[in-house]
């Protein structure tokens, strides 16, 4: 073991059990060995307590059972020697950057208390007995003549690095070039770059100023980027860093980092920006990152260009309040130097005040206890290459986000794990993250491990091996934002409706099993209509039978005095309306839907395991996975329930539709089957579709099917044509028990309780409640003007609820049952509270319950809700606790939240939104408010009532808030008189209650 110092000797047991790990990296420094570095923290009588070590897995000691041994020990000194600076504590330390185009050298930075940072270079040695070199240079923050400076101008004044990072890019990315100039070559390349830049530049930096046939990006510069408290960003290259140490000057640089700046642009001269006034805000760390497919060493040229060109490079910034800035990397016709455009995240990354107040109940109980405040800071943002063949960044923050790239754009994606502790006991739910995986996992070589805080004693952790993100970035996926992703199957059918079997015994969330409605389009047979079998003498007798018959019928009427038009003499005879004339072609095939019940798979790619089809000419209209209870009559025993898949039907006669349309109610079973699975379902016990029964009805078409429980029984409501009957199960038949009269058509219907809240397509909505000791439904209150309704549903917060329905006009109406209400009529009437429009169109309103800040980190939610309800027993008391909100998607591919908000909050952001929409620049110069403004009708008498009741907030509005510059944010807030800390927790609060996932 060769040392620098004498006073540093460690032992292979010493550095694993009694030092304290800062980081950590292998490299092999160009030779077939692998070592590995560490930056470890050991106790010292002297000096500083911060050492490097390098370890080799060639001489493993046996006798300890250590397959590592130090070869190398370099100890930090307290005192620069190239500037004679004071060092102080270690506050932060990059990730380790290998040396590609030398192979035999690794890179890393530290920044200290003092306001200063290092860069440390580990080199192999060949020139001196010593196996290895480390190198040492400091990037100087404030000078004694530049503090006296900044305690006048204040906290922004002050010079004092405070982040750092190392990467590896080309030089001459962040090198300015003129539009007639070509571009200059790479320092250590002789490979000639491309010809000039196109006229017409992308909006961000792909490939097209990076690229070149041929390039070996193996000689990549490492560049140093470090953020100061005054909010600059600069740019050094490591080489000139180390020719002139105490001369160096950065290559590219900006101001306004950490402070949320739209634009960070480079400019040579001083330019006064405005800073923050109510706020003292730093960065607290910054990573420079590519985002985009990996890039293949042995790919082709073509290949290589194609995919880079899909890549961006990006900076992330998360700062000392939380907050995350990311910054897209791009070059202008008018400026061809790089700039760096913030990407609006519409994402609240800083703590919760909410997670604030738990942690305070867990000092208070001595469940945690009270820990010392530590200068160090571990990493948060790490950088990762080749998951799923994808490269970006995962943030372990408070709510951890994958930084992707989306078609060439930079998004995010939440992460969320299992069983993880709730937020507020440790400052991080993910404390460790790692993109490589052991050599053992030879299936999940492109995986990751993550290691986060696990439910039950605080401080315990999870570890957690992921194979991939082949779910992200499947060849299905999208990423449309907001930190979601979704994954496009592909069926090859129409989906009319979709559910979940929630049975235990079929449907496992290893193998989560689901009923789809379907509809498939068929070319339907007319050959038949080719030839009828009859000679042209006998149609033509026919036709006369026929004529003799319609004139006789005529006279008739004519002497009765009445129209034999009319439908009610006689049922209409139907004849054919066309003739086909085989000296033109013969009939063609007509297009036809047949609609299918199936059960799928969605552990196996939705594959089919049993389908059933219905009738010719009957419509699939509704589709309910439910509960059914068995009632016999005169029977002591208690009555079972079981899960039935309903699905409700309409027959349209294949005439027409001039007779009244009917429908069924087909009521099906999943059934284990006794035989073995085939295929990919050979590991699971084969299922199929039982019918057990089918009732008709004869009042209408069947458009909805719900569930009823009340007093311990199950029944089924069904809503066809105007009726709505309520089926109860027994005996192997539905037997219909209640019935209600709608005035038009039952659109809806969606149950709480023994409460109904019915939608009638074209009479707004009813609200019903059923009475089990007459078995009767009776009409509490409705809605009396007249609306198309599309889809209704139900928010509640506390004790309050209310009713939202979506009519034709794209509009939202929110109403309440207040019988006290001045506006009920004596409580006849729904009372309208507030309307919006919306510009889109659904046809569902699903709820949900709104997740607390506290859960939202957790994939297993009831588990994290039990620890949580073990820590703090007065969790989930409050209003805000008990919420639940809808959502919706819509027509043209979006998906939105409704929830309800507290008064404080509402008015709040109330505010908020009236002085954003004026401040804020609107997309072509339009109003916002008025595109928001309740959509009347004119159709039967729709515009009776002028009165807009508003009483809305636009979500999409004021989370522009989050992605303003702080002082932006702190002029609105002032305007209002509240602070930016308070409506940032509000935004985030809402942000949590409207995820649906």
């Amino acid at each position: 073991m060769d040392v620098d110092n004498s006073d540093c000797l460690l032992r292979s047991i010493d550095v694993l059990s009694k030092t304290k790990l800062l980081a950590a990296s292998e490299v092999s420094f160009g030779s077939e060995s692998v070592f590995s570095v560490f930056f470890v923290e050991s106790p010292s009588p002297s000096g500083t307590p911060y050492s490097i070590v390098v370890m080799s897995g060639a001489d493993s000691n046996l006798e300890s059972g250590i397959n590592l041994q130090v070869v190398f020990v370099h100890r930090i000194s307290e005192v620069s020697g190239s500037v004679s600076v004071q060092h102080g504590e270690l506050v932060s330390i990059t990730p380790m950057v290998a040396d590609e185009k030398t192979k035999s050298s690794v890179s890393f930075g530290c920044v200290w208390s003092s306001g200063h940072a290092c860069v440390y270079c580990i080199s192999v040695n060949e020139e001196t007995s010593k196996p290895f070199e480390v190198s040492e240079w400091t990037l100087v923050g404030d000078t004694p003549e530049k503090i006296a400076k900044a305690r006048e101008e204040g906290f922004y004044g002050s010079d004092n690095i405070v982040a750092m990072d190392l990467f590896s890019l080309p030089h001459h990315v962040f090198e300015a070039q003129s539009s007639d100039e070509k571009m200059p070559q790479t320092r250590a390349s002789s490979t000639p770059l491309p010809d000039p830049l196109p006229s017409f530049l992308p909006d961000r930096l792909s490939m097209h100023g990076t690229w070149c046939a041929g390039h070996d990006h193996s000689q990549d510069q490492i560049l140093v980027a470090i953020c100061r408290r005054s909010g600059m960003l600069e740019i050094y290259d490591l080489l000139d860093l180390k020719r002139s140490p105490n001369d160096v000057s950065p290559i590219w640089q900006s101001r306004g980092c950490g402070h949320g700046a739209s634009v960070l642009a480079h400019s040579d001269q001083d330019i006064a920006v405005r800073l923050p006034e109510s706020h003292q805000v730093e960065a607290a760390e910054i990573r420079v990152f590519v985002t985009g497919p990996s890039l293949r060493i042995d790919g082709e040229n073509d290949a290589e260009k194609d995919a880079w060109m899909l890549r961006s490079l990006c900076i992330l910034v998360n700062t000392s309040l939380g907050d995350l800035h990311l910054y897209s990397g791009c070059k202008r016709s008018s400026n061809l130097n790089l700039e760096f455009t913030r990407i609006p995240l519409g994402n609240v990354s800083r703590p919760s005040e909410e997670a604030g107040r738990h942690l305070t109940k867990l000092r208070r109980k001595g469940i945690v206890s009270e820990s010392d405040v530590m200068a160090f800071r571990p990493n948060r943002l790490h950088r990762f290459c080749a998951i799923s063949g994808e490269d970006g960044l995962f943030a372990a923050t408070q709510r951890p986000l994958w930084f992707v790239s989306e078609r060439g754009t930079p998004t995010v994606v939440s992460h969320k794990s299992r069983h993880v502790a709730p937020a507020g006991g440790r400052p991080v739910p993910v404390s460790g993250f790692s993109a490589a995986m052991p050599a053992v996992f030879q299936n999940a070589s492109c995986g990751f491990i993550t290691m986060h805080e696990r439910i039950g004693r605080i401080g315990s952790q999870r570890l957690t091996l992921y194979s991939g993100l082949y779910d992200v970035f499947s060849p299905h996926g999208v990423l449309p934002g907001g930190g979601i992703c979704v994954q496009k199957v592909p069926l090859g059918v129409t989906v009319r409706h979709i559910e979940f079997i929630d049975d235990a015994s079929v449907s496992t969330s290893s193998r989560p099993i689901y009923v789809m409605l379907i509809s498939r389009e068929i070319e339907a047979d007319q050959s038949y209509l080719n030839d009828d079998g009859l000679s042209p003498e006998e149609r033509q007798r026919i036709k006369d039978e026929k004529e003799a018959a319609r004139i006789k019928k005529q006279v008739e009427a004519d002497l009765g005095g009445f129209d034999i038009e009319q439908e009610w003499v006689e049922e209409i005879e139907r004849e054919d309306c066309f003739e086909v004339d085989r000296n033109l072609g013969f009939a063609p095939s007509i297009p036809q839907r047949k609609y299918e019940v199936w059960l799928v798979d969605a552990s196996s790619q939705f594959s089919v395991l049993d389908k059933y089809e219905l009738n010719e000419f009957e419509h699939g209209t509704a589709l309910k996975s439910l509960f059914l209870t068995n009632v016999i009559e005169d029977s002591d025993e208690t009555p079972e329930k079981s899960l039935f898949v309903s699905v409700g039907t309409s027959f349209i006669d294949q005439d027409g539709e001039d007779l009244a349309s009917k429908g069924r109610v087909l009521l099906f079973q999943v059934k284990k089957s006794k035989g073995k699975s085939q295929g990919v379902h050979r590991r699971h016990t084969p299922l199929h579709l039982n019918l057990r029964s089918e009732k008709e009805i004869t009042v209408g078409p069947v458009t909805s099917l719900s569930s009823l429980k009340s007093e311990d029984t199950y029944r089924v409501v069904v809503g066809a044509g105007a009726e709505v009957t309520v089926e109860q199960w027994g005996s192997g038949k539905l037997t219909q028990v209640g019935f209600y009269h709608a005035h038009m058509q039952v659109q809806e219907i969606v149950l709480f309780k023994t409460f109904f809240l019915l939608s009638d397509a074209y009479d707004s909505l009813h609200f019903l409640v059923w009475r089990e000791s007459d078995k009767s439904l009776t009409l509490l209150a409705k809605d009396y003007e007249p609306t198309q309704v599309f889809a209704a549903g139900l928010i509640s917060r506390g004790g309050a609820m209310a009713f939202v329905c979506h009519d034709d006009r794209q509009n939202l109406k929110f109403f309440q049952y207040a019988p006290a209400d001045a506006e009920a009529r004596g409580g006849n009437k729904l009372v309208c509270r507030a309307d919006v429009h919306i510009g889109s169109q659904t046809t569902a309103l699903q709820s949900h319950w709104c997740q607390s800040s506290l859960l939202f980190n957790s994939c297993t939610m009831p588990s994290t809700l039990a620890a949580l309800k073990q820590q703090d027993v007065l969790f989930g008391r409050l209003e805000d606790d008990q919420r639940f909100a809808v959502t919706f998607g819509t027509t043209d591919g979006s998906v939105g939240s409704i929830i309800s908000l507290s008064e404080p909050v509402f008015w709040r952001l109330t505010a908020l939104q009236s002085v954003m929409s004026n401040a804020l620049e609107s997309n072509c110069a339009l109003s916002h408010r008025a595109w928001r403004l309740f959509r009347r009708s004119t159709s039967r008498g729709g515009c009776r009532s002028n009165d807009r009741k508003k009483g809305t907030i636009d979500g999409d509005l004021v989370m522009k808030f989050v992605d303003l510059a702080l002082y932006e944010q702190e002029d609105l807030a002032s305007s209002i008189g509240t602070t930016v800390g308070l409506l940032m927790d509000n935004l985030l609060e809402m942000q949590c209650a409207s995820s649906i996932i």
